[in-house]
């Protein structure tokens, strides 16, 4: 085999435990998986786009398969802006990107604004890919300690100043993967901090249309445009093959992004955006949007069940107020990760919690994330119910 030089990415990036646990469960049909966070594959729109794709095409003609603007197809942009208004944010549609994905978008604004040997600071715990996309552009990644709340503004306050931070990353509303949301005045208060530093915030808002009770709160991007850019997409609340991220972000870091775009994948689908903007445009939005919450907050409810009934008074969890995700804290002797083999054993499957700590989570063992959304819900009450046999044996 020919030798050939390896970037610092190829080195130091490895496969993580999403990818591995989605191999099993496709190997072991039977397993009850919490581990992936992917939407029901019953709730994925299959008739409603088929007939959403003949209306783009009717729409659009040719110019829906032809090369287009990197900042995104102007019907979408328009939608985009009046979707990012609801969530309280003010924004020109100037001012608005159609990435390949909000993971796409993350890549873009990393391109733009990470060198090697930057720190990004995130929160403790945080998510996964992210920090793995972090350090594949050189950065060392800090966590800052949270509470239930979110980030505490002091602790984040005190990090800026002692590691002069490219950015930070943050998910104030249906965290993952502890499910938290940050009030609205905690929201205020991170703000202020952002501001009087002067430094970047990235909100990744990707789970925002999944709430299933409580009231709606702000995006923390409302609070402080000029310093944040807001990530969301349509992948957990559409489809995620569609790979429609929609970004705000201050002017000069977009014409940053849009430039090193053109480098990556010159534009995000036409055709995926031109569906995209009949779906926001008509009356699928809300019909669709209300099924998915009916259904998931009925999933929610029952493996709260579940695990009431079957984990027992050592094991506390969350009942977050929307989102895919339930957080699982065991007691000081329990370990997520080495129980997770025989976990496997028994049929279901997990992602230990020490797997979205910066630091590697080597004191944070006896925690585990449980994602319902994938989950038969006549399937999550026997796979609790094995969870409860390897972890109480």
């Amino acid at each position: 085999m020919i030798e050939r030089k390896r970037s610092h990415a190829a080195v130091i990036t490895r496969s993580g435990p999403i990818d591995e646990l989605f191999a099993a469960a496709a190997r072991r049909p039977e397993l009850v998986s919490f581990a992936a966070g992917a939407p029901d594959p019953a709730l994925l729109p299959v008739e409603s786009i088929a007939g959403l794709a003949a209306a783009a095409l009717d729409r659009h003609g040719r110019a829906a398969l032809q090369y287009g603007l990197t900042g995104g197809l102007p019907a979408l942009q328009e939608l985009s802006r009046k979707l990012l208004s609801e969530r309280g944010i003010d924004c020109a549609t100037g001012d608005i990107h159609i990435a390949t994905g909000a993971s796409g978008a993350l890549h873009n604004i990393c391109l733009a604004t990470l060198d090697r040997g930057d720190v990004v600071l995130v929160e403790t715990p945080t998510h996964g890919p992210a920090v793995t996309l972090f350090r594949s552009h050189g950065a060392t990644v800090i966590g800052v300690e949270c509470d239930e709340s979110g980030v505490l503004p002091e602790a984040l306050d005190d990090a800026i100043r002692r590691h002069l931070p490219a950015f930070v990353y943050l998910m104030p509303t249906f965290h993952n993967p502890t499910g938290r949301t940050m009030s609205a005045e905690r929201r205020a208060r991170t703000a202020e901090v952002i501001r009087r530093h002067r430094m970047l915030a990235i909100e990744d808002d990707v789970y925002v249309e999944l709430r299933y009770r409580g009231a709606e709160v702000p995006a923390l991007t409302s609070f402080v445009p000029e310093f944040c850019a807001y990530l969301t997409s349509l992948s957990k609340c559409v489809a995620p093959a569609l790979r429609i991220g929609i970004t705000t972000m201050p002017q000069p870091l977009l014409r940053d992004v849009l430039v090193l775009k053109q480098g990556i994948d010159m534009q995000t689908s036409s055709l995926t955006q031109a569906l995209a903007a009949e779906f926001l445009g008509g009356p699928e939005r809300a019909a669709h949007r209300q099924r998915l919450v009916e259904h998931y907050a009925a999933k929610l409810d029952r493996l709260a069940g579940a695990l009431g009934e079957h984990l027992g008074p050592d094991f506390r969890w969350t009942v977050p107020d929307g989102g895919l995700f339930v957080w699982v804290e065991g007691p000081p002797d329990f370990d997520a990760g080495a129980v997770l083999p025989a976990a496997l054993d028994h049929g279901v499957a997990y992602l230990p919690g020490s797997h979205f700590y910066a630091d590697g989570g080597a004191d944070r063992g006896n925690t585990l994330r449980l994602s319902f959304s994938a989950v038969p819900i006549g399937d999550i009450d026997r796979g609790v119910a094995a969870l409860a046999r390897v972890c109480r044996p």
